[in-house]
This record gives structure tokens, sequence and C-alpha cells, in this order.
């Protein structure tokens, strides 16, 4: 599959990153292997890279330089407003509802790397993120990054004394964890099941003292008008919202349809002359996102894949498997550990 295919992000974030390192006194083209540091030479001229590059080249110069506190040094460091127009919205919108559901609903204008959900248990709530894309070497790196960044939003919305109750990351705990702490100011759970922000729910909807309801509408409608010509092709904007929306159980026909400006009926009839249907594309996803779950996670479980697929137990995760990759769990966890293996062996090498 062309690398393409899994989406492109702006080259802003890399060029912030390279601005970053070079502050930081790291060398990226002797931290980054060949093809990867293609990238970051790509990123003064272009105007977008694969998605996936930017999750790479964070995570690779992370293991080369030993800087377990690399992503999370770069988001506190860089300018927040710097990532384009999505960026703009943050500090203007009434609550920390609306910033994440604005950055939901129009993430793919800045990349397709990551995508967010809100969870909602009891007085709990928690802003999961999710990798989207192949990540060679791991993507712990971004998803701490992007998560500072999501703290950095919370705070700037109702105050920089603002603490989450507590960080879950998947990852095990590592020597490194004391920048985690000075960071988010609050517990740590690592070897969860999920990478997210904990926090109150009443924190969602407290109004912010920075709201600009003009300024809003206005930069949303900008977005829209962006988002109306973004992407040309019908196929890649239908796999996209697929897999943006699968999370949170809303990659049904008439959700897409209505996110790519068209009736169910319409988008059948226009999927149907480029010979697919919604259901096999729907299908091809979510087959695409489990390969690369278990190409990349460390500790692969089906509850966390069951997440990711849009299903609400396990149980569906494992007949999905059995029905459409005629395989099971075990195998493809015992399939994904020599690969990962092999992809840290290389960054090594």
């Amino acid at each position: 599959m062309m690398e393409s295919e899994f989406g492109l992000a702006h080259a802003s974030a890399m060029r912030q990153f390279i601005q970053f390192a070079d502050e930081a006194g790291l060398d990226l083209r002797s931290l980054c292997p060949p093809d990867l540091y293609a990238h970051v030479e790509r990123a003064a001229e272009a105007e977008w890279l694969p998605a996936s590059a930017q999750v790479d080249v964070l995570q690779s110069a992370a293991i080369s330089s030993g800087r377990e506190d690399l992503g999370v040094a770069f988001a506190m460091w860089c300018n927040i407003r710097g990532f384009g127009p999505i960026s703009l919205l943050w500090d203007h919108c009434a609550t920390l509802d609306e910033a994440t559901r604005i950055t939901r609903r129009y993430m793919h204008l800045e990349s397709a790397a990551m995508r967010s959900s809100t969870d909602i248990t009891g007085h709990e709530a928690a802003l999961r993120h999710v990798l989207m894309v192949p990540a060679r070497f791991g993507g712990e790196q971004y998803l701490q990054a992007t998560l500072t960044l999501q703290l950095r939003i919370a705070r700037m919305l109702l105050g920089e004394d603002w603490v989450p109750i507590r960080l879950e990351l998947d990852q095990p705990a590592s020597s490194g964890v004391g920048h985690l702490k000075a960071v988010f100011r609050c517990p740590i759970e690592f070897g969860s099941d999920r990478c997210a922000i904990v926090f109150r729910k009443s924190d969602l909807h407290r109004p912010s003292p920075r709201a600009n309801p003009n300024m809003v509408r206005y930069l949303e409608q900008q977005l829209a008008q962006v988002d109306s010509q973004w992407p040309g092709d019908l196929l890649q904007q239908v796999r996209y919202f697929i897999a943006t929306n699968l999370a949170e159980r809303r990659a049904n026909l008439p959700h897409v349809a209505g996110l790519v400006g068209l009736s169910p009926q319409s988008l059948q009839r226009r999927l149907a002359d480029r010979g697919t249907s919604f259901a096999i594309i729907l299908e091809q996803v979510r087959k695409q996102t489990a390969d690369e779950y278990f190409r990349t996670a460390r500790r692969p479980n089906l509850t966390e894949l069951s997440f990711r697929l849009g299903y609400t137990d396990a149980s569906a995760a494992s007949r999905f498997l059995r029905q459409h990759m005629s395989t099971g769990a075990r195998a493809l966890m015992a399939q994904s550990r020599p690969r990962a293996q092999i992809g840290t062996q290389r960054l090594a090498s």
C-alpha cells in the first residue's frame, strides 16, 4: 500500500520540530535513518508530508538520542497556534468540549496521524488519543506530544492551575517518568488500554473567560470552506471519515455521507460507479486498522482493538478477525512481535 494512502500531515508540525531540534542541539541527520531524514529535508519546501513521517521522525530521534522526554519537551516548546487554522480556534472556544469537537471535525485538514475521542464514565471524562498511521519504531513519543498539546489547550481555556485527575498511557513505566509528572502534575497510570487525559466531566462545559464566539464562527466558516475542497478523491474522503469515526461508532453510511456532503443514496451511487460500496470500504478500513494495530502495538489486546474497530466488546473484534482476516488474535499477536523487534533492530543498526 502506498504511503500516501495512510494520509497526509501539514508540514508546519515538522518545521516546528526541526527548529526545536536545532535549538535543543539535536542533529536529526545523524539521529534518523536516511529515508526518514529525506522527509525532514522536504519539509522546508513541501506543504504536505506523509502523516507517518512526523511520528517516525519523533520516535527515532528520541530513541537515538536517549531523550525519553522528547515528545513532551517539543509539545511544551512549540507555538501552539503554529499548526494551521484549527490551532487558531482553540483559545477562542467557549468550552473545552467545543474545542475538542471542532478539532475532531477538522483534524484531517491538519494531520491524519491521530484522532481523538471523548469517553464519559460516571463523573469522569477522558480525552483519548489514538494513532491512525503505521509507526515503524512505536508511537509513544507522538502520543505523549499530542496529549501534552491537549493539556496546554485545556490550561489555555481553564487556567494554568488546571490539573487532570490522571494521565493514562498504554506503555510500560520508564525511567523518564519525571518529565511527565512535572508537566501534567497528576498521577500517571502506565500499562493502560488507552492513551488519555482523565479529568472531571464538569470541566468539559466550564466556561472559558477567553471565549470569543464571533471569532469561532468566522474561523469555523473558513475551515468549512477549506473542507469542502478536501480532498478531491471521493474514495479517499470516505476512507478517511470511516477511519476517524470508527472509535466513536459513527462510521455508518448516513453519518459519513453527511461529512462528504452527499445523501446516503448519492454516496452509494457514486461508490458503485467506482466499483465498490460503503460496506466494502468499511471492511477494508477495519482490516487495515487491525493490521496496523498488531504491527505497531507493544502489548496488543482485544479490548483496545475492539475500541479502534468501533465495537462495544472484545468478542466482536475477535469475530471480525476470524470472519474477515481468516485468523485469530493470538496468531496476529505472535506475528507482531518479530516485526516489532526487526523495526527496533533496524533503527539501532
